[in-house]
């Protein structure tokens, strides 16, 4: 059977190889150009009556050129306002329609993105152009539920490691009965602080009676290993107000952290910092207004300690909370912060900023992006020069249809922290660690494309992709090649590689790839009934017959079954005859060879006369030339094509490729219970058998001490 999708065609299932190789092809994929805004901060909208005078008369000329020449001077000097201003974002869609029409798909696609991040319920058509300018590019993970089946299914018939990735509790010194969340571990790997409401106080400006959010943070055992139970910072830090969201700079002597509803903020919620200074933490001290505003200001991030990221619902930005980046000045002072823009920012919310330096990567939880899995979605995007990336979607494996937020990342860039609360009790949040999958780790730069083709037709072919890591010994989150064949991984560098195709077994194509810089293949797979109709090869007819014999009915009866199990599926008849005899008789004969068959199994399935049609087309298509009697043989067929809609597709693939007999639950039963989780090793101090010395040799603790949160590394001896 032969799949129509959409505009193309799709093979659900790969049958008997011949062979498989990999060829490099040229052409990288490209990047979209970047647009510049640079009015951007600008404090009002920018208008220009004159271009748009302008622009109005290019319209009613229909002078495409001008118009575009036009829109692009007038969309560049946009300000943020622009983007909360219904005629700009009509403006922007105009020229995102303009730049489709010269087909610059990559601009035209970027320009539709914006339209969709800032449009209060953007038109469907804007939605689809952007997915249908995406997808030549774009290759979709396979659903998570799907990714555990083909896990199960590597385990059969493979011997490289599954994945490692599982949810982990950080336990009992750091989870409290209580709501803990805002994770943030320090780069060092020495200690991670985060927020708790454990405390047994009760806040009057908290009108659901939540308790009063601390500070706490808990070290590196050295001596032991893992960390230490958790401590509160002192009351310098702590108030009866709420603190949270807490960073440290590199060497852990600055402290910045939110603090809420006090009587010397300038908003809900500002920023503070405090400093380690002679053994203690000092008082904190606002930022003051050059960067907190009346609004609320929260989750900051120290990053190279000349940058402090945060976010705010400050009116002047893009949605109801933006991210914000303010810069140290020559002075030791923070200068005013700046918007990170339109492809960062959306008309939703982006909150808890995460930026790995070493890859100028920056993490960040939002709900405006386009095409997420849930509530709040972690993305990634790489600064590049003086633009953003466009931001990826962390994937299936960390994104669910829930919230994810309140996040941090190791200083290895392999593991992630970030707070959960149970379905019992959706605001009781614990901390957990889960280790990233190789397309979201900030190193994970380096792009490995590829076409997936059949060498005999050169046509591209759907299915699902592997890539493993032969490094480590593990495997990727799969992929499906989209209708172009194209499908694309984000690896980490100098490391080989091996490429799979599933099938209901595993294809592993020989070739290795060394990754070394962004790279592009075909990836050829050589079967003679790739990218063909389905042929009932068995199905001959005699010469001058179209009677349908005994022999055929078994694989009729198949087919009525398929159409019964798939009533979305219109299936169309083809017949064909070999070359023999006059045209027009073997054009007749083989339309009543298809309608013979398409009576058959309307009888058998009582479905609707126009969901399975027939057409004859004599010897107009043959499959082989018509030089011997075992290809005319061939010849004398039919076909059988399926067409489908393209939204059953990711049901019809899956059902090809593991089939009805390999049962396996959709998805796996989740503990409710928090302490029923697998606890992280890391963060688990081993039980060492102490003698009592007695208390004279105990040292009494001055709590006029705070303990340095980082431990000065100890120079050794030249």
């Amino acid at each position: 059977m032969f799949l129509y999708i959409g505009e193309g065609w799709a093979q659900p299932r790969l049958r008997h190889l011949v062979g498989t190789y990999l060829r490099p092809t040229e052409g990288e994929v490209p990047t979209p150009p970047p647009i510049s805004f640079p009015r951007l901060s600008a404090e009002k909208p920018y208008r220009n009556p004159r271009l748009l005078r302008a622009l109005a008369r290019a319209e009613e000329q229909e002078n495409l050129q001008a118009i575009d020449s036009l829109l692009r001077l007038y969309v560049t000097q946009f300000s943020i306002s622009n983007f909360q201003d219904t005629v700009s974002l009509q403006l922007l869609w105009r020229w995102a329609q303009i730049r489709e029409y010269f087909g610059d798909s990559l601009l035209s696609a970027y320009l539709y993105g914006l339209c969709l991040r800032n449009m209060h319920h953007a038109p469907s058509e804007i939605r689809l152009a952007y997915r249908r300018l995406q997808e030549r590019w774009r290759s979709e993970w396979v659903p998570l539920e799907y990714y555990r089946k083909i896990a199960r299914l590597r385990q059969k018939i493979d011997t490289l490691a599954p994945p490692r990735g599982v949810l982990l509790s950080l336990g009992p010194h750091i989870n409290s009965p209580y709501p803990d969340y805002a994770p943030y571990m320090h780069p060092s790997g020495q200690v991670l602080l985060f927020t708790s409401r454990r405390e047994q106080i009760l806040t009057a400006l908290d009108p659901d009676q939540l308790r009063n959010e601390d500070l706490y943070y808990s070290q590196r055992d050295f001596v032991r290993g893992g960390f230490k139970p958790a401590e509160k910072f002192r009351d310098v830090i702590n108030s009866p107000y709420n603190e949270g969201s807490a960073c440290l700079n590199s060497d852990g002597t600055i402290l910045i952290f939110a603090r809420c509803d006090a009587p010397d903020g300038y908003g809900s919620c500002d920023l503070y910092i405090s400093r380690y200074e002679n053994g203690r933490w000092q008082n904190p001290k606002n930022l003051g207004p050059r960067v907190n505003s009346s609004f609320w200001d929260s989750h900051p991030f120290l990053a190279g300690d000349s940058l402090l990221f945060f976010a705010s619902n400050r009116p002047t930005g893009f949605g109801q909370s933006d991210l914000y980046v303010s810069r140290l000045g020559p002075d030791g002072e923070w200068l005013p912060p700046e918007n990170l823009g339109p492809l960062i920012n959306t008309l939703g919310d982006e909150v808890t900023p995460y930026f790995y330096e070493p890859y100028q990567t920056l993490y960040f939880s939002s709900t405006g992006q386009p095409f997420g899995y849930g509530g709040y979605d972690i993305y990634k995007s790489r600064r590049q020069d003086f633009f953003w990336e466009e931001p990826r979607n962390l994937g299936p494996l960390v994104n669910t249809d829930g919230d994810e937020y309140y996040f941090s990342i190791d200083g290895r860039g392999n593991k992630i922290y970030y707070a959960r609360a149970s379905r019992k009790s959706l605001r009781n949040f614990d901390l957990y660690s889960f280790e990233l999958p190789m397309e979201a780790r900030p190193d994970a730069t380096t792009k490995l494309a590829g076409y997936l083709i059949d060498s005999l037709s050169g046509q591209p072919l759907v299915g699902i992709v592997i890539a493993v890591d032969l490094t480590e010994g593990t495997e990727i989150t799969p992929v499906f090649a989209n209708k172009q064949g194209y499908f694309e991984f984000q690896l980490v560098q100098n490391r080989q590689y091996q490429l799979m195709v599933l099938d209901t077994h595993l294809i592993r194509i020989p070739d290795t790839v060394a990754l070394i810089d962004d790279q592009t293949y075909s990836l050829f797979l050589s079967t003679a009934e790739l990218q063909r109709p389905y042929v009932l090869e068995n199905l001959e007819f005699p010469t001058n017959s179209a009677e349908i014999g005994p022999e055929a009915y078994p694989r009729l009866d198949y087919i009525a079954s398929f159409l019964l199990k798939y009533p979305f599926v219109t299936l169309r008849i083809e017949g064909h005859t070999d070359a023999t005899g006059d045209p027009m008789h073997n054009r007749k004969l083989s339309q009543q060879r298809a309608e013979n068959i398409r009576r058959y199994l309307l009888r058998l399935t009582g479905l609707p006369p126009d969901q399975i049609q027939a057409k004859g087309y004599g010897s107009d298509r043959p499959l082989l030339p018509n030089t011997t009697p075992e290809n005319r043989a061939r010849n004398r067929r039919v076909e059988f094509i399926l067409e489908i809609p393209p939204e059953k597709l990711t049901l019809m693939r899956l059902d090809f490729l593991f089939g009805e007999e390999w049962d396996i639950p959709l998805q796996e039963e989740e503990t409710e219970d928090p302490e029923e989780f697998p606890l992280d090793p890391e963060f688990q101090t081993p039980e060492l058998e102490v003698p009592d010395v007695g208390d004279e040799f105990e040292e009494p603790v001055s709590r006029d001490f705070d303990p340095p949160l980082i431990e000065e590394d100890e120079e050794e001896d030249p």
